[in-house]
């Protein structure tokens, strides 16, 4: 820590240092280290929370039909009910291409925690097509309170970013900063496995009532995807003996408020959607020259937020009584990571 501390000092007296000497010069399209403008890195860290969550808030049948008491049903599940919030440990690769006036950064990590905890209250959940009880499957399934259970997660988290890079500026001999205007996509994906022991029986629950297979083991694929943009900077600190130093910063964003007619060709299933997202990302690097590349070696920290509210598009009583939609929900997906990497650029 004191060494990477000490570097950095250096590397800022280099910044203020060339400031104080040179004018800024400014040029059309990024500034390129040359014979440095690809780079490929392995990642391992910690994941140090893992956020995700439904709450179901009201449901527009029961107001209209006067079951205003039967709102008390809505159901909220988070991550920390299947004590999954971490910290775990992750890992995965990167890859960086640099042109002139485009820049192209792909990002993927591997997660698999695994817990064994036990149900907080009677858990109602919703899960594909496989959990077998006496010739029949089901998709629900019910895990009372205080039952034991195991539940893991195979999953990545991948991001593909494109950068517009309009200028650079150069700061005398050592100091180049380029800033960008970034778009890209987030996207999360994994399978789940829930294992509550053996089958007991069956349970009815919801209106109108569905069959919910209680104990069981059951799997299925979780998935959620963001596109985002937003600014980014990069600052790179060349020492005279090859060895630089870099610090990017990234800020993306995306608030969308419309119809989920974007997201399904199903028109029974389209529904208001409020989504918000932020992703922020920063990047310190130390490059050491090597025949006619260079190890890279950095430490990563990223901060992912997403929310966002679906609520039924039913206008009238009548829209209300012929779709009979299940609840209005909020939803919540975050990821926090710290990654320390090594690779080449080349």
């Amino acid at each position: 820590m004191k060494r990477w501390a000490g570097m950095m000092v250096v590397g800022l007296a280099t910044l203020a240092s060339a400031a104080e000497r040179a004018s800024p010069i400014l040029e059309w399209g990024g500034i390129l280290a040359k014979g440095r403008t690809q780079g490929l890195r392995l990642q391992a860290g910690l994941v140090t929370e893992f956020k995700g969550g439904v709450t179901e808030t009201t449901r527009r049948l029961y107001e209209v039909t006067g079951a205003v008491e039967s709102q008390a049903r809505a159901q909220s599940y988070d991550i920390s009910d299947f004590d999954l919030k971490g910290p775990f440990g992750a890992a995965g690769l990167a890859v960086d291409m640099h042109w002139k006036f485009v820049r192209l950064r792909l990002d993927t990590m591997f997660l698999a925690p695994s817990v064994r905890t036990t149900a907080r209250r009677d858990y109602y959940l919703g899960v594909h097509d496989n959990i077998a009880y006496q010739g029949r499957h089901y998709d629900h399934m019910m895990i009372p309170d205080g039952t034991e259970f195991s539940a893991e997660v195979i999953g990545n988290v991948s991001e593909v970013v494109l950068s517009l890079v309009p200028v650079g500026l150069r700061i005398g001999d050592s100091v180049v900063v380029n800033p960008s205007l970034d778009a890209g996509l987030l996207l999360f994906g994994g399978q789940y496995e829930i294992d509550a022991g053996p089958v007991t029986g069956l349970t009815r629950y919801q209106n109108p009532p569905e069959d919910f297979v209680v104990g069981g083991k059951a799997s299925g694929l979780v998935g959620m995807g963001a596109p985002e943009w937003g600014p980014s900077l990069a600052v790179r600190v060349e020492q005279p003996n090859g060895v630089a130093w870099d610090v990017s910063v990234s800020y993306l964003f995306l608030h969308y408020r419309g119809s989920t007619s974007l997201f399904t060709t199903s028109s029974h299933r389209e529904k208001d959607l409020d989504f918000k997202h932020r992703n922020v990302r920063v990047r310190g690097q130390v490059e050491i020259p090597w025949r006619e590349m260079a190890w890279v070696v950095g430490v990563q920290a990223q901060m992912v937020d997403s929310k966002g509210a679906i609520e039924s598009s039913a206008r009238t009583d009548e829209e209300v009584l012929a779709r009979r939609e299940r609840f209005d929900k909020e939803f919540k997906f975050g990821v926090e990571s710290i990654y320390l990497s090594v690779g080449l650029l080349f």
